[in-house]
């Protein structure tokens, strides 16, 4: 049973003064530099768990933090006392944890499982609830949360995008001439046009043809600002110089069009057929209900979903598999948010370990110094994230982030909103303390160079 649930706002860049006199009169103008963390406590079997979760609104997602941060003391005072469910069933954890938020959130705003997900309170609240309560059910049985969701078969994540953005051309194919080596995705996340676009591939393409590398495609977003003779001027010149199809890149377009019909895309698609250039769309916002709307598309497309507007863990899961059976052969891209901490990007790597189809998702992972949000972090090695070994998310709220971030906090037990004091004394009891990390991180890099120095030493004298 759940017993209590913390919900507190942690700003992700330094507080100013100013942030500290505003106190709890947050406003949506910069939502996307906050964090609204869950920290679920729950008794499972005798013995007590802690999960975590984020919500990051934003004006992707519709959402301003005092709207989310509203939503979310609601949702904390209804879970305070819900059951959790231990044994999977036939739909799987993700499902049952998804049923669990779902049904406060029906209780508190009427809402039905029958709505659209785009229309239910703040969907990147009830994803943050539906991870801390994965969490604490994937620390109970001693697994991973990607273990848990996927029934312990993670599947391969084919390539992680690092934000490789196509912003300064002329420097990449400088470095590319300079013997760079270029691997994986590359994506521009700034709208551009359709004639900027096709020269862009094709110097990109000549650049790499007589070098090694291991480019899997490149995305660009349209803004659906393309016509549809565009788009087929643009597939013309790709296909011309024949460099997709000999070098094994794929070319997606975010959002082409503006407008939606039938007969058009349709067009579009025949027009792309036989060529290794693909349409993704990401508006409007993906959930079930989007894919069911353009079900005709599905067998042409890739898929742009971003977990924090989708309105849940689970609903992220469920639309891969409504679309695969309305015939979607695709990728599907996850999208991040701006300024996005280490946690979120901890989330996305498990549903990319949880996806069939997922082929690509941005991810960061900040080297933050003095303040952290979270410890540890997701590490990369080669080309590829890992996760800190451990059950859950195998992570968890800083201590300096806390005491120097911290703009909001409320607590809520199964007897209603707990004492202000007693709960921040609480929360602060139950984070990481990271004050002697970088400390720790410095002598470990001394000693590493006494040791390389030492083995060389050695060596010499053997």
């Amino acid at each position: 049973m759940i017993t209590q649930v913390d919900i507190f706002t942690l700003k992700n860049k330094p507080v100013s003064r100013a942030d500290r006199e505003q106190g709890e009169q947050l406003n949506g103008r910069e939502s996307e530099e906050y964090s609204i963390f869950f920290k679920v406590v729950a008794e499972v079997e005798g013995k007590e768990y802690i999960g975590l979760g984020e919500a990051r609104p934003s004006s992707i997602s519709s959402e301003t933090l005092s709207r989310a941060t509203r939503y979310g003391k609601k949702l904390a005072r209804g879970l305070a006392g819900k059951p959790l469910p231990i044994m999977a069933g036939e739909q799987g954890y993700a499902h049952q944890v998804h049923g669990v938020v779902q049904q406060v959130v029906s209780e508190i705003f009427g809402y039905t499982e029958e709505g659209n997900t785009q229309q239910r309170p703040s969907p990147s609240v009830c994803f943050a609830a539906e991870c801390a309560l994965l969490d604490i059910i994937a620390k109970h049985h001693g697994v991973s949360v990607a273990q848990l969701v996927s029934g312990n078969s993670e599947r391969a994540v084919v390539r992680n995008v690092f934000n490789d953005r196509l912003k300064n051309t002329e420097k990449l194919l400088a470095d590319i001439a300079d013997g760079k080596a270029v691997e994986g995705w590359l994506r521009r996340g700034r709208r551009i046009g359709a004639d900027k676009a096709s020269a862009l591939v094709n110097s990109l393409l000549f650049a790499l043809k007589d070098k090694q590398h291991s480019l899997e495609g490149i995305i660009l977003n349209a803004g659906q600002r393309w016509q549809l003779e565009e788009w087929k001027r643009f597939c013309d010149e790709i296909s011309l110089s024949g460099l997709t199809e000999k070098m094994g890149v794929e070319v997606v377009v975010e959002d082409p069009f503006a407008e939606i019909s039938d007969a058009f895309y349709r067009e579009a698609f025949a027009y792309a057929k036989g060529k290794r250039i693909r349409i993704m769309l990401a508006k409007p916002v993906w959930g079930v209900a989007s894919v069911r709307t353009l079900a005709p598309y599905m067998a042409n497309v890739d898929l742009k979903i971003t977990p924090q507007k989708a309105g849940g863990f689970h609903e992220v899961l469920e639309t891969e598999r409504v679309a695969k059976e309305l015939g979607f052969e695709g990728g599907v891209f996850l999208g991040n948010l701006q300024n996005t901490s280490n946690f979120t990007t901890l989330t996305i790597l498990a549903l990319a370990k949880s996806l069939s189809n997922c082929r690509y998702f941005p991810a960061t992972f900040k080297r933050e110094k003095k303040v952290r949000l979270v410890h540890p972090r997701a590490e990369r090695n080669g080309t590829q994230l890992v996760a800190p070994e451990g059950s859950g998310w195998a992570t968890n709220v800083c201590r300096s982030g806390l005491k120097r971030r911290l703009m909001y906090h409320r607590a809520y037990g199964v007897e209603g909103r707990r004492p202000e004091r007693e709960a921040r004394k609480s929360l602060l009891r139950s984070v990481f303390d990271d004050r002697f990390l970088s400390r720790e991180s410095v002598e470990s890099q001394r000693f590493k160079y006494s040791d390389e120095t030492l083995a060389k030493a050695l060596q010499g004298a053997n």
